[in-house]
């Protein structure tokens, strides 16, 4: 199972980065906004992210771990969940895509993925951590998902009541449409 493990690993966050990439130099806009929340706690929610995932490659590099077959099937399931939702997220929001609170004027999107979650970036965030978590688990790892966990979910309420306040239409779509699933 080292060949798969590290075959999903790095293939997936390969994806991953590939499109983050391209997303950057056809942008044609500044893909970086205004922290949400305040900048060290938004930056720390970032480097816990980081972190796991360095730890998940980490894991992978050294051959992954002994992990028995409902293990193996949660961890597939999260990973390659995780990556299509980012795809599919990325791609819908396309122009309107930040990393914090738009300087400009965005489009408030609906549709695709976004038609049936608020959050699919967040959500795809969710699941390639829970797939590190089972896949390199370590006390570490689980207090790096914690944190980012806990604070990418304050992040989407302060971004909520920003789009509450700039879009009139968001509070129509939060009516209908759940924060993650």
């Amino acid at each position: 199972m080292d060949w798969l493990s590290r075959i999903v690993v790095f293939g997936s966050l390969g994806c991953l980065a590939l499109q983050m990439v391209r997303f950057g130099r056809r942008a044609g806009c500044n893909p970086l906004g205004r922290p949400p929340i305040a900048r060290p706690l938004f930056l720390m929610a970032k480097l816990a992210a980081a972190l796991s995932l360095i730890l998940l490659m980490a894991t992978a590099a050294r051959g992954g771990r002994e992990l028995p077959v409902v293990g193996w099937v949660a961890f597939l399931l999260l990973m390659i969940a995780g990556v299509v939702l980012f795809s599919l997220a990325f791609r819908g929001l396309g122009s309107s895509l930040r990393m914090g609170l738009p300087e400009e004027k965005t489009a408030l999107v609906t549709s695709g993925v976004f038609a049936v979650s608020r959050n699919p970036l967040y959500l795809s965030l969710y699941l390639v951590m829970g797939a590190s978590l089972i896949f390199a688990f370590s006390w570490v790892n689980a207090a790096a998902v914690a944190i980012t966990v806990l604070l990418h979910h304050r992040i989407i309420l302060a971004e909520e009541k920003f789009l509450e306040e700039n879009f009139p239409g968001f509070v129509e779509y939060r009516r209908k449409v759940r924060r993650y699933l």
